[in-house]
């Protein structure tokens, strides 16, 4: 009987031992890959960046590291998450290099609030503002057909700015009014309903994006070698394989 008692006892520890291995595993495996497919998403985002700095031959007059930090605060005043705002903003007014410099930093700022106001998305608003503020004179009446109104006296204005090289006073004159008539949507989005669940939960990817840095790092020697095996393997003829 005392043998009988052992036996099933030791069964019992090793089913409880299988169901705990298999319930702290599978969560931890899971949230391996969440982490690993936002450090993914995120890096995807900051090469597009770098290849708009390279392409342009850094145009803008900032560092990758400082356009990170510039979407990383924006992040923190909207619902849009900071490889978002690197993705669909950033990226996307680099290609236009008039904008450079505090305009450009005020240029992604709205580009947010047009996007959240006129609830459309980021990259589109973003592509048009750019357009407006690289050659205001040819592509200022593209905002007028989105519903941003401008006075006839301020296009005048903005006419002639561009047209004596005041191109920068005239992209200040057009953000100045688009912040007027637009600024702090992003931010009051971001206060109002849920939004302050949104703020945690980009929080947590945040945080999540870190995790994946370092699993990532550790995993890519290994995938490399794996790589050079099939590619070894894959070379040998069909006999020498078998």
């Amino acid at each position: 009987n005392a043998s009988r008692s052992l036996s099933k006892f030791g069964k019992n520890m090793q089913r409880t031992g299988k169901n705990l291995s298999m319930g702290l595993t599978a969560p931890l495996a899971g949230l391996a890959a969440l982490s690993v497919k936002a450090f993914d998403t995120q890096a995807k985002a900051v090469a597009q960046v770098e290849a708009g700095l390279r392409s342009t031959g850094n145009a803008v007059g900032y560092t990758s590291e400082q356009l990170q930090k510039m979407a990383s605060a924006l992040q923190s005043n909207s619902l849009f998450g900071d490889e978002e705002i690197l993705q669909g903003a950033t990226a996307q007014l680099l290609t236009f290099t008039n904008i450079a410099g505090e305009q450009f930093a005020k240029t992604q700022k709205i580009a947010l609030d047009l996007a959240t106001r006129l609830d459309g998305d980021l990259k589109s608003s973003s592509i048009m503002l750019g357009k407006a503020l690289n050659d205001p004179v040819a592509n200022l009446s593209a905002l007028s057909r989105a519903g941003i109104q401008f006075s006839e006296d301020q296009k005048a204005m903005v006419r002639t700015m561009v047209e004596t090289n005041r191109l920068a006073d005239a992209q200040d004159l057009i953000l100045e009014e688009l912040e007027k008539q637009y600024g702090g949507s992003a931010k009051a989005a971001a206060e109002a309903g849920a939004g302050g669940l949104k703020q945690m939960h980009m929080a947590i990817g945040d945080l999540m994006e870190g995790f994946g840095e370092v699993i990532t790092d550790a995993l890519n020697p290994f995938a490399k070698t794996v790589k050079a095996v099939a590619e070894r393997l894959q070379s040998l003829s069909a006999s020498t394989r078998l």
